[in-house]
């Protein structure tokens, strides 16, 4: 049985929580990771024209953050 096969049998959430495996995996050396170029330039123009509003400290974006991927999981 292929990969490709495989996937296609699991369910939306066992597809998610495959994708979730693999990036764990896959980002656990980094050193083995490149960005591609635009990715640097994106950064950089983030950086140099931030959205407007007021900034959330880091604890509260990430917060926020995982409270979005935890809703989109039980929509799934």
């Amino acid at each position: 049985m292929t990969i490709q096969a495989i996937i296609s049998g699991l369910t939306y959430a066992e597809k998610l929580a495959a994708m979730e495996l693999l990036w764990r995996d896959l980002s656990s050396d980094a050193s083995r990771y490149q960005s591609p170029e635009w990715h640097e330039r994106v950064i950089a123009d983030r950086l140099m024209n931030p959205a407007p509003g007021m900034p959330l400290p880091v604890d509260e974006s990430m917060a926020e953050v995982k409270g979005r991927l935890d809703a989109s999981r039980t929509q799934g």
